[in-house]
């Protein structure tokens, strides 16, 4: 076979400029591949995003519900405006209707129920007014129900102020027909069990709302759960969709493409590319939505509980964003970094450790040793610059963070002891602005997790791109040929006009055995590539039984074409599997019955598990000659018209070699047979021998008749005898 080399080891570090990121993080061609391997799962992710919107708000909810107990139950943020004249109190509820001020009535007195948020709504001359004329109460005030419990208690430790219009409250006053308010200093008077029992109804809303908060953990913890798991269902299916595809599409490259492309690499493309994108859909993408989500609500929410303290809480943002983008562009490079010298150092190890007997056959143990040391090096130096550069990043935005809440604090706090703000707005604020960072705090891990996809993306979307080899599956017809083989000035190219192959022309008749030989390089193997249809000749033509071989589907061309190469491929597996090779045509028999034919029987049967002995990965396990056997096996099972031969017995014993040529006399009977011919002792009994030359036909005729012209076929049998 034509190639240029298998291993990604002896590519050099130049060759990894594809393992970089050549795109924006936005790119909307792959943002619409990768789409379009999820549209089949589209509920799925619609059922997960609305998760995510369900878990962003009990994010968001639990810190309302904390401070709703702190201000509203624990910690009493109600200031009491009392009116004692009509004209004040019409006033001021048709300038301040639209707040919704909570209204009371009792006697001639009129008391409006103000709270902290609601004061700082309330024009800075009119709360002047109001409290120049003893209406709006310094104190604040805890509302109980009038209950007779409550009352008897009040009345045991505390009298009733009869008139609440005073400019200092004290004791305990009437409001409404079930509702009294007691001032906050007053109610710490009262010894704590009873100041528990009065305050009843507020223990009892606080229990209904720390079930509400666990029910919200509960229903997140749920929510959190089931939009993993349909996550992981939906990129797992879709990955699983890609990898076929994947994998499909490779089986159907050209094969020159695998000429020019390392094994290791393609493996890479189908295992760690494609799950770097599904840690980016399982992880990366949905928790940056989350984030996204999260970060826009909790910014409005902030605005609109506090508009002043949510922009002193976000002075530091500006600072926390330049910083993200001077860490974005400075990853890009170093990650770019880790990457190459990671691809270098990989292909390197596999390298070495393949070709592990070389390099002690020449001694070549410390020479090895100090390369891949500097390989490995230029790895660590770059990872150490890596994790350099996120040992800055984190702690500076986590600094940030700590530097927002010490805002808020001072900030805040200065507006609590003015009574502006309340002690659980600025509880809920703190935990908001950690919240806030959380997302900010991972975005190097997030930003890794993208970059790392969507370069595996461009490589494995580049992959699919590339146009594979036209099967022409509706031309496929299992049609059985006769085997006559034709070419017709035939020039083949593997790169611009370096011709392999020049102007060949020669005829098989159906049924004849010929060979081709010549020196390594004079285009034997390529002849039998093109009758294979592994690679496009350039000019000429070639027939099979008189027909276009252009007009086959490549299924109809090899299944009529059974080949044994130098180096026979067997699949990890059994026996008997490599011989059927999927056809489940053949039964138990058959298989026994053809590996008796060409010989493979004798040893088959001489191992632990007959045809079911496990095949190593490329049949490690087994000699030479005892996976040739299983090829002449293999090809004799599938019965073609066309048999090729790519000799190699130079390597075996005797005896395997008789029973090789035992079988190939077997296989090669009533069938059109190619031989290349390595041993020229081998093909004395060929039809045909065709004699090639720098990629042309220079001799052709039988074993004796080529001898007798004494030309190239000639000196090659008698270089060959020589050495003998």
């Amino acid at each position: 076979m034509h190639g240029g080399g298998s291993g990604g080891g002896s590519m050099g570090q130049g060759n990894y400029v594809e393992d970089e990121l050549k795109t924006k993080i936005y790119n909307k061609r792959l943002l619409s591949n990768m789409l379009r391997y999820l549209k089949p799962y589209l509920k799925w992710v619609i059922l997960s995003f609305l998760f995510l919107l369900l878990i962003s708000g009990a994010e968001v909810i639990i810190p309302l519900i904390q401070r709703s107990a702190i201000d509203d139950h624990i910690v009493s943020d109600k200031s009491i405006a009392v009116f004692a004249g009509e004209n004040d109190y019409q006033n001021f509820i048709k300038r301040y209707q639209k707040l919704g001020f909570k209204e009371y009535k009792y006697g001639e007195n009129h008391f409006v129920i103000i709270n902290a948020k609601d004061r700082n709504k309330i024009n800075r001359t009119d709360l002047e007014y109001l409290q120049e004329k003893g209406i709006l109460k310094a104190e604040t005030v805890f509302l109980l129900s009038d209950k007779d419990e409550n009352i008897n208690i009040l009345k045991k430790y505390l009298p009733e102020n009869l008139h609440p219009d005073t400019p200092n409250l004290s004791g305990w006053y009437r409001i409404g027909s079930k509702t009294i308010a007691v001032p906050k200093k007053e109610l710490n008077k009262l010894p704590k069990e009873e100041r528990l029992k009065v305050r009843n109804e507020t223990v009892q809303k606080l229990l209904i709302l720390a079930l509400i908060f666990l029910a919200i953990i509960t229903l997140r913890f749920i929510a959190s759960y089931f939009q993993t798991v349909i996550t992981a269902y939906f990129s797992q299916n879709a990955m699983a969709d890609l990898r076929h595809d994947v994998f499909a599409h490779l089986q159907k490259m050209p094969t020159k493409f695998f000429d020019t492309n390392p094994v290791g690499r393609l493996v890479t493309r189908v295992t760690n590319d494609i799950a770097a994108i599904d840690e980016m859909l399982a992880s990366g993408v949905i928790t940056l939505i989350q984030d996204v989500i999260l970060i826009i609500t909790i910014v409005i929410l902030m605005l609109a509980l506090n508009w002043r303290l949510a922009l002193v809480s976000f002075s530091i943002l500006p600072l926390v964003i330049w910083v993200i983008v001077i860490f974005r562009k400075k990853t890009r490079v170093v990650y770019r970094e880790v990457r190459k010298h990671l691809a270098v150092l990989n292909a390197t190890l596999a390298e070495h450790i393949e070709g592990q007997k070389i390099i002690r056959l020449f001694n070549q143990y410390f020479h090895k040793r100090q390369e891949f040391a500097t390989i490995n090096q230029k790895y660590y130096l770059a990872s150490i610059k890596q994790i350099r550069l996120f040992a800055f990043f984190r702690p500076i935005i986590h600094v940030s963070s700590q530097i927002a809440v010490a805002l808020i604090i001072w900030y805040g706090g200065g507006k609590i002891l003015q009574n502006v703000i309340t002690i659980g707005l600025l509880m809920a604020f703190t935990q908001y602005i950690s919240k806030l960072f959380e997302p900010i705090n991972d975005f190097s891990d997030k930003f890794n997790f993208l970059q790392s996809a969507l370069a595996s993306a461009e490589r494995i979307f580049n992959l699919i791109s590339l146009t594979p080899d036209d099967y022409r599956v509706e031309m496929h017809k299992n049609i059985k040929m006769k085997g006559e083989i034709e070419f017709q000035n035939v020039w083949l190219a593997y790169n611009d006009e370096e011709w392999v192959l020049k102007d060949i022309s020669f005829k098989v008749a159906p049924g004849e055995k010929i060979a081709l030989v010549g020196h390594t390089g004079s285009g034997k193997t390529s002849i039998v590539n093109l009758i294979l249809g592994m690679y496009p000749f350039q000019k000429g033509r070639i027939l099979i039984d008189g027909k276009d071989i252009h007009n086959y589907s490549l299924a109809d061309l090899r299944r009529n074409v059974g080949i044994v190469q130098q180096d026979v491929f067997l699949f990890s597996g059994n026996i008997k599997d490599n011989i059927a090779l999927n056809n489940n045509d053949l039964t138990d028999e058959e298989i026994i019955r053809v590996a008796k034919y060409v010989n493979a029987d004798k040893f088959i049967s001489q191992l632990p598990r007959g045809y079911y002995e496990p095949v190593m990965e490329r049949g490690a396990t087994l000699s030479t000659g005892q996976r040739q056997l299983i090829a002449f096996a293999r090809v004799l099972a599938y019965n073609p018209s066309i048999f090729i031969l790519d000799e190699a017995t130079s390597n075996i014993d005797t005896e395997t070699e008789l029973l090789i040529q035992d079988a190939l006399n077997k296989v090669i009977k009533g069938r059109t047979s190619i031989i290349i011919a390595h041993r020229l002792s081998t093909i004395q009994n060929v039809d045909r021998i065709l004699v090639l030359h720098k990629g042309e036909i220079v001799e052709e005729g039988s074993h004796f008749e080529l001898l007798d012209k004494q030309g190239l076929y000639y000196d090659l049998y008698r270089l060959q005898y020589t050495r003998n």
